[in-house]
Parts: C-alpha cells; sequence; structure tokens
C-alpha cells in the first residue's frame, strides 16, 4: 500500500509541474516520428528524440512541423499554481465616526520629533 501511494504522489507531482496542452501534443510528436521512419527506414525512437530536441534539427526543412511538437515553444500562461490559505480570512466592515464636536489641537512646529536627532548617525552637536 505504501508504493502504491508514492507512486500516486509521484504521479500527481509530475503532472501538476507540466502543462496538459503539451501532453495534446503526444500524437504530432508520433505521427512525425512516422513520417521520418518512412524516409530513414533505420531510424530509431532516441535517434528521432535526439534529433529533435537535443541538437540542431537544419537537414530536413520542415521547421513549422518541428515546432508542434510537445515541449519545443511551452506557453508559460498554462502553468497554474494551486494553494490553500493557511489562516480563515475575514472581511470587516470598518464604519466612518464623524464627531464634529471634537476640537483636535494644532500640531505645534516645536515640539515635533527631528528626525536628525533620532536617528542613529546624528550630525555633529555645535
Amino acid at each position: 500500500m505504501g508504493k502504491l501511494r508514492l507512486y500516486i504522489l509521484m504521479g500527481l507531482f509530475t503532472l501538476h509541474t507540466i502543462s496538459f496542452d503539451q501532453l495534446l501534443k503526444l500524437p504530432v510528436l508520433v505521427a512525425h516520428y512516422i513520417e521520418h521512419r518512412a524516409q530513414d527506414g533505420n531510424l530509431t525512437v532516441m535517434q528521432f528524440l535526439s534529433m529533435h530536441y537535443l541538437s540542431k534539427d537544419d537537414n530536413d526543412n520542415d521547421q513549422d512541423r518541428d515546432n508542434q511538437l510537445p515541449f519545443k515553444k511551452v506557453n508559460s500562461a498554462t502553468v497554474h499554481q494551486i494553494f490553500t490559505p493557511l489562516a480563515k480570512i475575514t472581511n470587516l466592515k470598518v464604519q466612518a465616526v464623524i464627531n464634529e464636536d471634537i476640537q483636535y489641537p494644532e500640531p505645534d512646529e516645536d515640539r515635533l520629533p527631528n528626525p536628525a536627532t533620532s536617528d542613529l548617525f546624528r550630525p555633529p552637536r555645535v
């Protein structure tokens, strides 16, 4: 039972990191391999994958078809991240209390703190 859980988790992690639209292009990969196999009967799957993914494929003049293969162009906008918030979010309604009877004093410029004197590196005192 432990191995089954491990395989399920590995499958979920793998599927989470790849985009599904690339997996839908797998039939194109098979069809393109069949096309190359018709041209060269000795071509193996590993040679085909190496030719299209590990090295430059300049010799067969089918760049449009090659760009349709999976994982040639990955669209990063299709990758989705799923998360669960750790805390419950509560929306609070804030009501403004306006009381015009309260008179607030004007700030006194002499009593405001001077940022230069409360700083760690102060100017020299005269």
